[in-house]
């Protein structure tokens, strides 16, 4: 049986179809050869931090693999945007707004999936059509609630810290897909690179001494300033950076850190200066925007970073990790086989404070020697190219 094509002038339903401008075969839709309806119409709210918005990427190939032929809205704020624009699996990334949201509701969807806990997402998610629902929504009284059964543990998490930190043992990725009544296959999740933007870093880079095809070890220096201790202070961090010299002579070291974290490479380089000179430590700035950071990233061989954003974005990337917990929860991040986890297993925590009032027991639980060799462990692997089953290093005891 032929393919059908259309026979008015337009096709809004095509998933070439514009409206405000020609679509890409640049002809009216009568008759069009190229037609290509949208079986289904999904849209997906999930704002958060960038890390959260990077690990949530993870239920598209099943999605996909459900709705093949969906069209895949994916409303963000407009740091989410940034980082999430061109996906191959996404065909809309939109800005959350009140003018987005004025074109959403004029909008129809097959399924809305919403995964933010907070009122200003879920009252979208309450406020346009779909013919089903998933995940966190908002409740008569203005309270954040689960839409189906299936969203229960998942939502319930955050309204336990017994649960959150000490019951669950499922990652983040298990966690969303059961509750959207999928099932995690262990595919995790991917960004793509901007090729601008990884050409103008790389030349950025060598400007600065960098050696395409040198293995790059990559320190990112900071964690944000939400939880106390989500990253080694600068002198710990730098008693890192000489050991590696010392054990992988051949490797370059690159700091990555956005605006906040300029004071601490300062004073890491300074700490380095004085332990050895600056050679083959590379300072890859802090004024990047989103697609720029993860083209930084993209240059590392291995990434020794906190649970933050750019984890996220290493193990995105296939990158090898090697991961600082302390105040958060380890057993939510999956490294896919690609790294070794640095769990600081100390009584108080995990904790998610702000400020910490145990004397920073979990930032000495582990020794830079410690470190040290986990990231030339994850550099042997990937200089292996295989992966191998997670290793959680053991605590060493504070005091």
């Amino acid at each position: 049986m032929p393919p059908a094509t259309p026979t008015g002038a337009i096709a809004a339903d095509c998933r070439h179809y514009r409206g405000d401008k020609p679509c890409t075969h640049n002809r009216l839709c009568a008759g069009c050869s190229h037609y290509q309806p949208y079986q289904h119409r999904i849209c997906i709210i999930k704002l958060g931090a960038l890390g959260d918005v990077i690990r949530t990427l993870c239920i598209l190939p099943e999605l996909r693999r459900h709705y093949a032929e969906a069209h895949i809205t994916w409303v963000s704020l407009p740091s989410g945007r940034r980082m999430i624009q061109g996906h191959p699996m996404i065909d809309r990334v939109v800005e959350f707004g009140p003018m987005t949201g004025m074109v959403l509701m004029q909008e129809t969807f097959d399924l809305l999936i919403s995964l933010d806990k907070e009122p200003e997402p879920c009252a979208l998610a309450m406020s346009l059509f779909a013919k089903e629902k998933l995940g966190i929504g908002l409740s008569p009284q203005g309270k954040p609630i689960p839409l189906n059964p299936e969203a229960h543990a998942y939502f319930h998490l955050g309204l336990s810290d017994e649960l959150k930190f000490k019951a669950n043992q499922k990652s983040y990725p298990v966690l969303v897909h059961e509750a959207l009544g999928l099932h995690d296959h262990g595919q995790g999740y991917t960004l793509p690179v901007n090729e601008t933007r990884r050409d103008r870093v790389r030349l950025m880079l060598a400007s600065a001494g960098w050696e395409p095809g040198r293995e790059t070890i990559g320190i990112n220096v900071g964690a944000g300033t939400a939880f106390a201790n989500k990253m080694w202070p600068a002198a710990r961090q730098a008693e890192v950076v000489r050991l590696l010299r010392g054990e992988q002579p051949e490797a370059q070291i690159l700091l990555l850190g956005g605006p906040p974290e300029r004071p601490i490479i300062d004073r890491l380089l300074a700490e380095c200066s004085r332990e050895g000179g600056l050679e083959r430590i590379i300072d890859a700035g802090t004024e990047h925007d989103e697609p720029g950071f993860v083209a930084l990233v993209d240059t590392c061989d291995v990434l020794f970073t906190g649970d933050t954003m750019a984890m996220h974005v290493a193990i995105a990337l296939g990158k090898g990790v090697v991961a600082y917990f302390g105040p958060t929860c380890e057993q939510e991040i999956d490294l896919y086989g690609r790294g070794e986890k640095l769990v600081a297993t100390v009584p108080c925590g995990p904790c998610y404070k702000r400020v910490c009032d145990r004397g920073d027991a979990c930032v000495n639980a582990h020794s830079p020697q410690q470190a040290a060799a986990a990231v030339a462990r994850v550099l042997e692997q990937q200089r292996d190219g295989v992966t191998h089953q997670l290793p959680v290093i053991p605590r060493r005891l504070a005091g």
